[in-house]
């Protein structure tokens, strides 16, 4: 018959009292890191039943964490995964990606959930999540599970970490500039969701204090490839067009111009294109498209640094809604510069 470990057998085996064990398994702050290690090392020398999430993260095979989006067929859906999967090297974490599209369980319950299925903590991506949505997670997961959001909102509840939405606009209007476009418009995302809000503000702010640019056209869009092409549709019965289009993501940006191109337009020569999370499809198109570059990677390591964090001092329970913003920068491809500027200019082009 085995016998059962006991707090004795580990006390005697680390050379530390039983009330300090007892301590160190229930990650007391009132002992040593050094003497936690040692009573977790011996449990496991003397195989202790111990719960993985109470193991300091050194002695962990692997931390667990969950990427909770509605994933949709789509270039960015696999862009974002991928830079998270990138961001795990040389780290003991693994990322799994687990979706709230087509379950019958809601996003809260999924959540709930985690920790029972071994997860050590969950970054959250829910565009359409608001302020008391969020709350409400707060009231229902256990305090020590940790919890980061990428998805901004107006008045953050979670600990955020998202792109610079607002620069990105600043940038696309900056450039637009700089390539002596004066007449601009934009096809603006979804109201609702606050990146799109903070990249159209970017975008005419910038436009607002340049003396050598005009916004003279808005489309409402909503992300998609169909709205697009509406926009295209809209833009045609313009008397007075604007010359650049910013695009508030990249499947609008592929809509407009895949429209525009099958009637005969040429881009950019008689209308500039921009996008937004430089996908790789803009890469791909005839003509290339300039976009906003959002670097998923960096993102994924920003999120999983504050999770460690998190996971290591049981002082950050509590959340601030402090928000860390991870900067982006502008790809400029042919769909915004003509080509004998591409040719004429490479070093130019490639410092912008």
């Amino acid at each position: 018959m085995i016998k059962k470990v006991t707090l004795k057998d580990i006390a005697e085996d680390s050379g530390l009292s039983i009330s300090t064990v007892s301590r160190a398994l229930t990650r007391s702050n009132k002992i040593s890191k050094e003497n936690i290690h040692r009573v977790f090392e011996s449990a496991q020398r003397l195989n202790y039943p111990l719960p993985t999430h109470q193991m300091p993260l050194e002695l962990r095979k692997n931390i667990n964490i969950a990427l909770v989006t509605r994933h949709y067929t789509g270039e960015f859906f696999a862009s974002l995964f991928e830079g998270f999967d990138r961001s795990t090297k040389g780290l003991k974490v693994r990322v799994n990606l687990i979706s709230v599209s087509h379950t019958s369980s809601t996003p809260m319950q999924v959540i709930s959930d985690l920790k029972k299925s071994h997860f050590d903590a969950a970054v959250i991506f829910l565009p359409d999540y608001r302020e008391s949505d969020y709350q409400a997670m707060l009231k229902e997961l256990p305090a020590e599970f940790p919890l980061v959001s990428i998805a901004p909102i107006a008045n953050p509840v979670l600990d955020t970490v998202t792109f610079d939405n607002y620069r990105g606009g600043y940038l696309v209007a900056q450039h637009l500039e700089h390539r002596g476009y004066k007449d601009l418009g934009i096809i603006k995302g979804p109201v609702s969701k606050s990146e799109a809000m903070l990249r159209k503000n970017g975008f005419i702010d910038y436009i607002r204090t340049s003396e050598n640019t005009e916004l003279i056209w808005e489309f409402d869009g909503d992300y998609s490839l169909e709205m697009g092409k509406e926009a295209f549709e809209e833009y045609k019965k313009l008397n007075v067009r604007p010359r650049a289009i910013f695009c508030s993501n990249d499947s609008t940006a592929i809509g407009f111009m895949h429209s525009a191109l099958r009637e005969g337009y040429n881009i950019p020569e008689e209308v500039a294109i921009v996008g937004f999370d430089d996908l790789p499809t803009c890469d791909l198109y005839t003509p290339t498209i300039t976009s906003v570059h959002t670097p998923y990677e960096v993102l994924g390591k920003k999120a999983i640094e504050l999770i460690l964090d998190r996971l290591e001092n049981s002082k950050l329970v509590k959340h601030s809604g402090y928000t860390s913003l991870v900067p982006v920068t502008l790809n400029v491809r042919e769909s915004s510069t003509e080509l004998d500027y591409v040719f004429n200019n490479p070093y130019k082009l490639q410092a912008e």
